[in-house]
């Protein structure tokens, strides 16, 4: 992992003009591919069975195309500065976002223009492993590096490279890493990373370095939705070895705060799992990323099982390396309704159910690190990452994450 990797399916100009089209991304979860499953799900049922599973599964899945449900926007309340401990458990476990105390939000910095210049910060970056290494067993790997750019609030973008990156970042300012999940075309990421952009700038409270980190995870496509997903799905995992990487390059005085939508999420805790000493398939992530740095993490519409962190599970060492987590949690996420079909034994989705009481238990101390926020009055039977951001009672949620306050 030394150097940045080539750019050459990006602008070859040093300074061009920023054109992209407006699309919605596409939305992700994990399935497993027919061949995968074990005999378990065979076992009782006829061949004329399991297809017709098959096709349900499917069907279900492809019921993120259907239209929003309507619902009333509530203000959500303003975050403390400080970590509350976890609730006392109950019958019917609900975790909340810190402090919510009954006042309304009022964004710290009310005209968008006043945001960025104040604070002498006039671009953020966009960091790619889109043509980087996607497969640790591959024998003919592709280049460890990640590509990176430079990117001005005019809309005009340079090519840079991580070494810059390092260089310049203002050490001690909070740095914001957005991760985003499956489907989404580079195109797309740009339009989002703007306008994310422009309002967490428009609400803070201080000056905030921000970072936005794509990865492959649009095409090439089997023609099968679920396998498709499935492939993301292990693909996001891996890539947590590129996002180690990027965290290692950032000064150690930067504290930082991850934000991962849907499938980014497990972009996120795979790294923070790396980082935290734990493998990827079979491997270990060699540099360090900073012991004495401070990391806080956020998720969106997390499309991973939400009992992953708990010991012995998939993540089980991302917490070692988190100060706290904050789920933004929609009980109505259309698109995530049917992952507990997605693979075998699978869980509900975060998204959904949040962090339960029995994952407390299973935690313990650790649990005093997660909270949920029930933004399912705001966001409703939508799923895009649009749908959050444009929301300025969540962004004023995640602010406190994000300054560190």
């Amino acid at each position: 992992m030394n150097g940045a990797a080539e750019g050459s399916d990006f602008e070859s100009s040093d300074t061009v003009r920023l054109i992209v089209r407006h699309r919605m991304c596409a939305v992700d979860s994990a399935w497993m591919p027919p061949e995968e499953r074990p005999s378990v799900y065979e076992r009782g049922h006829s061949a004329g069975m399991s297809r017709t599973v098959s096709v349900i599964r499917t069907l279900f899945f492809l019921l993120i195309a259907a239209p929003a449900v309507a619902s009333e926007p509530v203000a959500l309340l303003t975050p403390e500065t400080q970590v509350p401990p976890l609730p006392t458990l109950a019958a019917e476990p609900t975790l909340v976002a810190p402090g919510l105390d009954g006042s309304p939000v009022e964004p710290a910095i009310s005209d968008p223009a006043s945001g960025v210049a104040a604070q002498g910060i006039s671009s953020y970056w966009m960091v790619s492993s889109r043509y980087s290494v996607q497969n640790i067993h591959q024998s003919a790997r592709g280049p460890w590096g990640l590509f990176v750019q430079e990117i001005y609030c005019n809309g005009t973008l340079r090519n840079s490279s991580i070494e810059e990156l390092s260089r310049t970042l203002i050490p001690g300012i909070p740095v914001c890493i957005f991760v985003h999940g499956s489907f989404v075309e580079l195109p797309n990421q740009y339009v989002e990373a703007a306008g994310f952009y422009s309002r967490v700038q428009a609400q803070s409270p201080g000056p905030i370095q921000m970072i936005f980190f794509t990865w492959p995870s649009d095409g090439p496509y089997s023609g099968c939705f679920p396998v498709d997903v499935a492939v993301r799905g292990r693909q996001a995992d891996f890539n947590g070895f590129h996002l180690a990487y990027l965290l290692s390059n950032i000064p150690e005085s930067c504290p930082v705060c991850f934000v991962g939508h849907s499938h980014g999420s497990r972009v996120i805790l795979s790294g923070m799992h790396l980082a935290g000493g734990g493998t990827i398939e079979g491997h270990s992530f060699p540099y360090s990323t900073g012991p004495s740095r401070r990391i806080r993490v956020i998720l969106a519409a997390g499309a991973m099982d939400h009992h992953w962190l708990n010991p012995g599970q998939q993540y089980e060492c991302a917490l070692n390396r988190v100060e706290c987590l904050l789920n933004l949690q929609n009980r109505h996420d259309l698109a995530l309704a049917a992952y507990p079909l997605s693979h075998l034994f699978a869980r509900r989705a975060v998204a959904r159910s949040g962090f339960t009481q029995h994952d407390a238990r299973k935690l313990g101390y650790q649990s005093l690190k997660l909270r949920n926020c029930d933004v399912t009055h705001l966001v409703g039977s939508k799923h895009y990452w649009p749908y959050y951001y444009k929301q300025p009672s969540i962004v004023a949620a995640m602010i406190p994450y994000l300054h560190f306050q």
